[in-house]
Parts: C-alpha cells; structure tokens; sequence
C-alpha cells in the first residue's frame, strides 16, 4: 500500500481509494524498522491522530493544540514532534496523551535556533531497529534516546542541518543534511558522511529499503535544481532517470520520498507523485493528486 497525505486528502494510491477528504495529512507513522503489521497512523490538522484500517480511519487521539509537525511508531506508543522542538507520547492503549519531559530538560535547548529567524520544531522522528528514539531538531541536530525518552544524548551537531533521519531493519540509520547523506551503523551512535556522487550537497529527504538508499538533494533552499538520486549505504549515488526529470525547481521535501521491496516513491508541491517499481531505475507519473504533497509512505 502506498499511502499519500496532501494539504487536502489522504489517499491509497496503490487503490485509488481515497481515506479521508479535507484534512492536511503531515505525517504518517508506521514501524520503520521492518516490522509490519504493528499498525499505520497518520497525523491530521496537526492535531489529530487516527489508526488507518482496511477502509476507513479510527480514531486514536486528539492533542489540545494544533502544534503537532511529525509522528513515529513504537509497538506501544506514538512519539509526536510538537513546535518549539517538544515531544509528546501517546499511548496507543487508551489515547493519553504525556509530555516527554526528558526531551523538555535537555540543557542545550536554549542555543537551538533557525537561522531564518523561524520557530524551532521537529523535523523528523526515526525509531530503530533496537528501539532507540532519533529527534531531528531543526535546527540543533540530532537526538538519541536509548531509554524510550527518559534521557537524551546529542549524535550529530547542528551545523549539519539535518533535514531528515530514518532508520532500516538492520540497526542502519540515515539522515539527509546540508552537509549531505549521513549514515550510522551502530543504532545512530556515531556518523560518517559523504557528497560523493551527487551534484549539491543540500540534501532534504531520505528512505531506505534494505541497503538501498534514495535522497535528494539541491543547491539550497531556494533552489532551481533539486534532483533524487539513488546509492547504497557507505557507497556513492547515482542521479535517478529513467523518466523522471532531469531536476525540479524546487526542494523535494522531507517526507516524501518514501522505497519499500525495490519500489520508490516521490511527491512534490505541484501534487505529482513520480514512483518506480524496479529500485529507481525507471519512473512513471502518477496523474497529479488534488492538494499538495505532504508526506507519503509504503506500508
């Protein structure tokens, strides 16, 4: 299944079936860790939360403000990214709803700061394969907890202006950044990083499907030339063709690119959705969806 949220909808597209109509989906969680069939939520109005069943939504939670940004899945619990870079849980049991408080008294919050002047938040939330939670501040980096929030450790500094981190079955865990592609193979406790490859070094958006790796990656936020490329973890890229564009001329942004059993999937502002079903070697474009393309995912 290859679910689409935009600003207007939230789609099945692998059904052509449409799940809920005016609503702005941000955020879609499932285990991103390879272990399926542990449930599919998606974040609404940046506030409501539902569980996606066969054909329809469920209800699971609604915060009391309209602050949420992203959402991920642990086997018990939801971990919402709020702005001002808080953290919520929600206990998949019953819907309560906690603050993280651990998150909240990290000391080195007071130096996080946008160079845009803009609010700070949560870019991004990866849970890995061994259970550790991985925040994606922007912009004050990358936070590792290794005991579901209680404390928090700084794994890479903000001046690498992490746009998005992910994390595989296998303990792998990436993160797309202004530096380039990072990636860590010890639950996200240390980090290399490499451009090799690729064209600009401002990269947004990131999915990984075993060893394979899909990123994008520009000149900039207000870039001309945004391009997708595909490579494998520790190797280089490659530019992904194949009937997809050359470039665009704007970001692909975080969450929106998404690659599961050799298929990938992109979404853009202008409500395309570009995927291929042989690991990015070739791509086609889906008929435009109504809204902008917010997040996508296969689950």
């Amino acid at each position: 299944m290859l679910l689409v949220g935009t600003t207007r909808h939230l789609e099945d597209l692998d059904r052509q079936l449409s799940l809920a109509e005016d609503v702005d989906v941000t955020s879609i969680a499932c285990r991103s860790d390879g272990r399926r069939g542990h449930g599919v939520y998606v974040l609404m109005d940046h506030e409501r939360i539902a569980r996606v069943d066969e054909f329809e939504l469920a209800p699971v939670a609604t915060l009391a403000a309209p602050d949420a940004q992203c959402v991920a899945s642990t086997d018990d619990r939801l971990i919402v990214g709020r702005v001002g870079a808080h953290l919520a849980t929600i206990d998949l049991r019953d819907g309560s709803v906690a603050a993280c408080g651990g998150f909240d008294s990290i000391a080195e919050r007071d130096t996080w700061e946008n160079p845009d002047g803009s609010t700070v938040g949560v870019g991004s939330l990866a849970v890995s394969a061994r259970g550790s939670w991985l925040v994606n501040v922007r912009v004050g980096g990358v936070w590792r907890s290794a005991d579901e929030g209680g404390t928090w450790r700084d794994v890479v500094p903000p001046d690498a202006c992490v746009r998005e981190v992910a994390a595989g079955a296998d303990g792998t865990v990436v993160a797309a950044a202004a530096v380039g592609f990072g990636w860590s193979v010890d639950d996200g406790q240390t980090w290399q990083w490499t451009t090799e490859g690729l064209d600009d070094a401002f990269c947004t958006a990131v999915a990984l499907d075993g060893d394979r790796v899909y990123l994008s990656a520009s000149s900039g936020p207000s870039t001309s030339h945004a391009r997708l490329y595909r490579g494998r973890v520790g190797g280089g890229f490659e530019q992904c063709d194949g009937g997809l564009p050359g470039s665009f001329s704007f970001d692909i942004d975080t969450a929106t690119v998404s690659a599961a059993d050799g298929r990938v999937a992109v979404g853009l502002p202008t409500g395309e959705v570009w995927w291929s079903t042989d690991a990015g070697a070739t791509f086609s474009r889906v008929t435009e969806r109504v809204g902008q393309v917010r997040t996508l995912r296969f689950v």
